[in-house]
C-alpha cells in the first residue's frame, strides 16, 4: 500500500494569506490537490495541518482524508514531513509526499511516480520538479526525525545515488504558489486548460 501525505501546514509568509485556501474555479487550491490524489492509486490520504488549521479543517470536512496536526509547523517543512511519516499505516510500503499548493498535478502523474517506484524497487523517486516524491517505508524512521525547512530533500541528498529522477509534470502543472504573481499565473493557466482540455 502507498500512503499519501499532503503537506498543508505552512505559514504562507511570502504570500501573506493561506495559499491552501485560494480559489481556483469552484474549489480551493487544497481541495483540488486532495481530489487529485484521492483518485490516484493510494491506500490512504493524510493531511498535515499547522497554520490556519481551523479554516482548512472546515473547508476539507467532506474530503476522505485523515488530518494530522503538526504543532511544530513554524519550524519548517521538515517537521511536517516527520508528522506525516509518523501517521502512516503500518501496512504502507511507500510514503508519497505532495505539496498542498500544487493543484494542477493530475492523478495520472501521481500514478506514474508510484508505478516507477514499484517497478524499479527504488528507494526514492522524484520528478525533476521536486514533488510529488515517494520514499520507501525503510526510510520512515529517518523521515520522522527530519527538522528544518528542507524536508525530504535532506534524505535525497543523503541517498542521492539511490534516487530515481523522472521527467516533471508537463507545462505549468507543477507550479506552486509562493507569491501573488504565482497565483495570477496559476489562474491564467487554469483558465486556459479549461478552455482547451488536454493542453500540456
Amino acid at each position: 500500500m502507498i500512503s499519501a501525505v499532503i503537506l498543508a501546514a505552512g505559514l504562507s509568509t511570502r504570500l501573506g494569506r493561506p495559499k491552501q485556501l485560494l480559489r481556483l474555479g469552484n474549489k480551493t487550491v487544497l481541495e483540488h490537490v486532495i481530489d487529485h490524489v484521492s483518485r490516484a492509486r493510494v491506500g490512504e490520504v493524510i493531511l498535515v495541518l499547522g497554520a490556519h488549521r481551523r479554516e482548512i479543517e472546515q473547508v476539507t470536512l467532506d474530503r476522505p482524508v485523515r488530518r494530522v496536526f503538526n504543532p511544530q509547523y513554524a519550524t519548517g517543512q521538515g517537521s511536517s514531513v516527520a508528522a506525516g511519516a509518523a501517521a502512516v499505516s503500518p501496512e504502507a510500503r511507500g510514503i508519497l509526499f505532495l505539496a498542498g499548493d500544487q493543484p494542477l498535478i493530475p492523478p495520472e502523474f501521481i500514478d506514474q511516480v508510484i508505478t516507477v517506484f514499484k517497478e524499479m524497487g527504488a528507494l526514492i523517486v522524484r520528478p525533476e520538479t521536486g514533488l510529488p516524491a515517494i520514499f520507501d517505508i525503510s526510510l520512515k524512521e529517518e523521515l520522522e526525525q527530519l527538522t528544518g525547512d528542507t524536508g525530504g530533500r535532506q534524505l535525497m541528498a543523503r541517498y542521492r545515488r539511490q534516487v530515481v529522477v523522472i521527467p516533471g509534470c508537463p507545462g505549468l502543472a507543477s507550479l506552486d504558489i509562493d507569491t501573488e504573481e504565482d497565483y495570477r499565473l496559476l489562474q491564467a493557466y487554469w483558465k486556459d486548460v479549461q478552455e482547451f482540455p488536454g493542453k500540456p
